[in-house]
């Protein structure tokens, strides 16, 4: 098998045969086809397995402690490479479209098994400045204070902000207190004049808006799709009030 990968670079190779050798340098000297095999069953595919929780992975025939850290540590790489590759170049790039912020934060929430918020801050002219971990919270909830969210943004000297957070496991619904937060950091960037364009919630489904729930359908100020229209409509709100 060794041979065959050095030959063709692991084209044409089967998920679990790559695993096979994945596990033997974590079991050498020792046939790892059957716990390959065992894995793949258990955990539904090979991203399945380099994604599975370590209590969970040691519950497979073959697999312990050491084995399993090595696995999720292989698939905490892949993850940091894939949004690495996907970052590419974020910072020249014009966020102007719900699609383009959905497929940047997209793969920060591959494998995450609690929910994770992200604060991404951006110029006048929707280029990315500081993509913010914000914290991480249990699989049902996570806590959201607004303060020191808001505090960040206009240290980073921010002209508008987007919030995201996923609900692992389950639908991109936003909850009562999804809707709760939303409103109090939406007041709270208003007073700071940074306007929070919206709260995107990632599930298995996909992802939805949540600040579109509860804006008014007449409210002109939010009928454009284009992210840039609306930053400059509330920018221009922003010098009104302080003038």
């Amino acid at each position: 098998m060794r041979q065959r990968f050095l030959e063709t670079g692991g084209k044409g190779m089967a998920d679990h045969e790559i695993l096979e050798m994945l596990l033997f340098y974590a079991l050498p000297r020792r046939d790892t086809n059957e716990t390959a095999h065992c894995l793949i069953e258990e955990c539904g595919s090979l991203s399945g397995v380099l994604e599975a929780d370590i209590d969970h992975l040691c519950h497979t025939v073959g697999v312990k402690e050491n084995t399993a850290l090595y696995l999720r540590l292989l698939g905490e790489t892949a993850r940091r490479y894939t949004v690495r590759q996907m970052e590419g170049n974020e910072r020249v790039s014009v966020y102007d479209s719900p699609d383009r912020i959905a497929a940047f934060l997209a793969p920060r929430y591959v494998g995450v098994k609690v929910e994770r918020v992200f604060l991404l801050l951006f110029d006048n002219g929707m280029h990315m400045i500081d993509c913010h971990h914000v914290g991480d919270g249990s699989v049902s909830g996570v806590t959201v204070t607004v303060r020191p969210i808001v505090e960040h943004a206009f240290r980073k000297g921010a002209a508008a902000a987007i919030l995201a957070h996923n609900h692992p496991g389950g639908l991109s619904i936003p909850s009562g207190d999804d809707l709760r937060v939303t409103r109090r950091l939406d007041e709270a960037f208003r007073l700071m004049e940074i306007p929070l364009l919206e709260h995107y919630v990632f599930g298995t489904d996909g992802y939805r808006p949540i600040m579109a729930l509860y804006r008014a359908p007449s409210d002109e100020s939010y009928a454009s799709s284009s992210l840039c229209d609306l930053l400059r409509r509330r920018l221009n709100e922003c010098r009104g009030t302080r003038e």
